[in-house]
């Protein structure tokens, strides 16, 4: 029996939560490329894959909540509602000093970056307190989660004050990376076996 047919209940559905949030950037990267590319209009319209975006993104946080939910009587609860509780704080805190002190206006980016990193995290905690993720994996999760985020927020950070042509790339990075991230992700859960 392959791994994939022996995932319980939750890890399947964050694998499956995952695919969509491959699902997601790949759509959003199509939808920003063919609405801000500098050199002039697309040839097609990009809303549906804006559309595809919001909800394969939705799709995937609410499947990576579910599949947590389901890994909570193994899990740790009190880890998990921490690290929820954790990424609320530091996504008020972000809001505040790059508005305040880096004088960036506050965008949905910012807020989805928060959104997207605490999912993770959340994930891998539920993933390894129910004893679903060795140690190695573990840290590959939480590591590329931060790489992530850190790729995002300095993105986020630096946008406004780049030229269009460099603004289009750079606005583009940050959900390249959570894809690629988000199928590493899927990878690590149909692949590991916790020790």
């Amino acid at each position: 029996m392959g791994r994939v047919q022996t995932l319980g209940a939750g890890p399947l559905v964050l694998v499956v939560g995952e695919l969509l949030l491959v699902v997601c950037s790949a759509c959003y990267l199509v939808w920003w490329s063919v609405t801000y590319r500098p050199a002039g209009r697309a040839p097609f319209h990009g809303g549906p894959f804006l559309a595809g975006a919001v909800l394969a993104g939705l799709g995937g946080i609410v499947l990576l909540g579910v599949g947590i939910a389901v890994l909570l009587p193994r899990a740790s609860g009190l880890a998990v509602a921490a690290t929820v509780v954790g990424g609320v704080l530091v996504g008020a805190l972000l809001i505040h000093v790059t508005s305040t002190y880096a004088h960036r206006p506050v965008t949905t980016e910012l807020p989805l970056i928060v959104l997207w990193t605490t999912a993770q995290v959340a994930a891998g905690v539920a993933l390894r307190s129910a004893g679903m993720l060795d140690r190695p994996a573990a840290l590959f999760w939480f590591a590329a989660t931060a790489i992530a985020a850190l790729v995002g927020l300095a993105c986020y950070l630096v946008f406004y004050r780049l030229a269009p042509v460099p603004a289009y790339w750079v606005g583009m990075l940050p959900l390249a990376f959570d894809g690629v991230v988000a199928a590493l992700l899927a990878a690590v859960v149909a692949l590991t076996r916790a020790t």
